[in-house]
């Protein structure tokens, strides 16, 4: 396909299959979409129609999307300019002025950065802080700097991919109903060994204090890497790898697939705290007889053995 997003044509076209009777499996063969793409275009232009969509709707629902998400690259004409001058000598800050004149924050912190050394330094008596803080993009660098620190998978040792040695393994966290409560969950890659402990809300230092407790019954032997998701709870990982002896790696973002054990290991412990569940209400005492049931239940890869079995076997680790 020559783009990526629905296009003017391939409105009129939806419509005019989904006049015709078509399913959206149809309709995603036809446009060349995903069918759940087709799905939220048809949300996305929901109409009182025959068939419930338009493309007028959908075009208008497209346009004020765009236009909301180009708002920071808005340029000032002098009338907007002298308004939002006017309104800062009245003590508004930058992002109170702009939404009196309809732009955003970004754009008027952009604006008075080109203006004048003398006409900056006039406003600042208007200003709660004396200096304008230009924040745009900030957020972003400082993302892109975590990013290009973090240890990333493609570099683990040959050993953590083929399951040779036992020690290397893959982490994450399972989250209750409406954000109640999280899992903390780490699993041995080899053996599909799982720890797995309580924590009220996923911060850094709620999922770094978990893991360290879950690894103190660990052998330093037995705790070789460690593969982490990219949520922001996993950012004090650098604490952690000091804390632990562990050697933290991360998968790429989106790619869950890279830390398949701990994802379908995940799905087993479902089972037992589906995400209907209020995970407040959760004991370690229950969580503890739910990850017993898993450690010891026989695996067809392991020829059904347990790995809780092979662990204790190959590691003679006191569990």
């Amino acid at each position: 396909m020559a783009h990526t997003h629905f296009t003017r044509p391939d409105r009129v076209l939806l419509q005019k299959l989904k006049l015709s009777g078509k399913t959206n499996k149809f309709c995603a063969d036809v446009l060349g979409f995903h069918p759940t793409t087709i799905s939220r275009e048809l949300c996305r232009g929901a109409a009182p129609t025959v068939t419930g969509y338009s493309v007028v709707v959908a075009q208008k629902h497209v346009t004020a999307k765009r236009l909301s998400a180009n708002q920071q690259h808005r340029k000032l004409n002098k009338k907007k300019a002298d308004k939002i001058t006017s309104l800062i000598q009245q003590y508004y800050s930058p992002d109170q002025a702009g939404e009196a004149v309809g732009v955003s924050h970004s754009t008027v912190y952009r604006w008075l950065w080109q203006q004048s050394k003398q006409f900056i330094e006039s406003m600042w008596q208007y200003l709660r802080h004396k200096k304008i803080r230009r924040k745009y993009g900030t957020r972003r660098r400082e993302k892109q700097r975590e990013l290009q620190k973090k240890r990333w998978i493609d570099t683990r040792p040959k050993g953590v991919d083929n399951r040779s040695r036992y020690g290397h393994w893959e982490g994450d966290t399972v989250r209750g109903y409406s954000h109640s409560g999280y899992l903390v969950t780490h699993v041995e890659r080899k053996s599909g060994y799982l720890l797995a402990g309580l924590i009220p809300k996923s911060t850094k230092d709620n999922f770094r204090v978990c893991t360290e407790k879950l690894f103190e019954t660990i052998q330093d032997k037995s705790k070789l890497t460690l593969t982490l998701d990219n949520g922001t709870e996993m950012n004090g990982y650098e604490e952690l790898e000091k804390n632990t002896s562990i050697t933290v790696y991360f998968a790429h973002p989106y790619h869950s697939w890279e830390r398949g054990t701990n994802e379908n290991t995940n799905g087993l412990l479902r089972q037992f705290f589906p995400k209907t569940r209020d995970f407040s209400t959760i004991t370690q005492n229950e969580l503890d007889h739910a990850v017993k049931l898993i450690n010891t239940r026989p695996r067809k890869r392991h020829n059904y053995r347990s790995p809780e079995q092979l662990f204790k076997k190959k590691l003679n680790v006191a569990i």
